[in-house]
């Protein structure tokens, strides 16, 4: 299968096909900036965003709810347990750049799926179809569902599921190609992918265990899909993107210069400093340093010497000590 080079949500054109995953206390506005300064990637998703808890934010204040990116359109992933919440939440991303909205139909967190939401709403047809019922209605914007499977590979419903997203008004559906019970050490099972992509006629996003060029293109082919979501590897080298794009789209993106893995981290910092809250700061950094240092044999030291940190300014001083003996790196086609 051929590799696409440009996704169509509704309206919304994302070139390259290339998307960062929303992931819980890393895709806040900072991080999103640094990886589209990077460049390569064509969409973003805002962290899972509690749609009772927007209805309360500030679009002005709240950092949860900040854009400030240039160029890459943001969708805002919203956690809803029923349709009642979906109004207010609407209301108030409004007021926010918002280019499209992502119900939240994976998350296994015990917490959220006790309370009905995430891998729970999708579980119940009648309900999931409530909510999204109302998010169509309120909303012309561009909608998203993300999912992962049940507790097995339940192809009847799944396939009953995907056709109600179709007949509701859904625009994308991203496949988190894994079982409830499944942890990151089990391969991603990319036949879901496929099988998905093959019931549907609207465009599907893969995202599970893509790591590299290699990897990205083999999703692409193997399961035809429309784009490549991916989450952990790029916190790890928030750079991935762009690495991606000049080599399976030659000629249309530009190599990244030699740059030091200290310019990415300071960079960083300096990011959440002029964004984040002061007090929100410091275990957002602790947050990244745990997936950045991943980079390095002896990672595990730039871990502790930040995870023991009792400031921002102190945590960057520890990371520099590391960092300074760590080189460059370059990107090329």
């Amino acid at each position: 299968m051929s590799i696409p080079d440009s996704l169509l949500i509704k309206e919304l054109e994302i070139i390259p096909p290339l998307v960062m995953a929303p992931m819980a206390g890393i895709t806040h506005n900072p991080f999103r900036l640094l990886v589209e300064e990077m460049g390569g990637c064509g969409l973003f998703h805002t962290e899972m965003l509690s749609a009772a808890a927007v209805a309360n934010e500030s679009p002005e204040k709240s950092f949860y709810l900040q854009n400030h990116l240039k160029r890459t359109p943001l969708i805002y992933q919203l956690l809803v347990y029923d349709e009642a919440q979906v109004l207010p939440a609407l209301e108030k991303l409004e007021r926010c750049n918002c280019q499209g909205i992502d119900l939240n139909l994976g998350c296994t967190a015990p917490m959220i799926v006790k309370k009905g939401g995430g891998i729970a709403l999708m579980q119940d047809f009648d309900r999931c179809k409530k909510v999204l019922q109302a998010l169509r209605s309120h909303s012309p914007l561009p909608l998203t569902v993300k999912l992962r499977f049940g507790d097995k590979a339940d192809w009847d419903y799944m396939e009953n599921l995907c056709r109600m997203f179709e007949t509701e008004g859904v625009d994308a559906v991203i496949i988190h190609a894994r079982l409830k019970g499944d942890r990151f050490k089990r391969p991603a099972r990319w036949e879901f992918i496929r099988r998905v992509k093959e019931t549907l006629s609207i465009p599907v996003i893969g995202n599970g265990d893509v790591v590299d060029t290699q990897s990205a293109g083999m999703m692409f082919r193997e399961t035809g899909c429309d784009g490549v979501m991916i989450g952990r590897a790029a916190v790890k080298k928030p750079w991935i993107f762009r690495e991606i794009a000049c080599k399976l789209w030659p000629g249309k993106f530009s190599p990244i210069k030699k740059i030091s893995f200290l310019e990415v981290y300071e960079r960083y910092v300096e990011l959440i400093s002029t964004y984040l809250p002061e007090e929100r700061q410091l275990g957002r950094l602790k947050e990244f340093t745990a997936y950045f240092a991943q980079n390095f044999q002896f990672g595990h030291t730039l871990w502790r010497l930040v995870q023991n940190a009792n400031s921002v300014a102190e945590a960057l001083n520890r990371a520099r000590s590391f960092l300074i003996h760590q080189g460059s790196f370059v990107v090329k086609e």
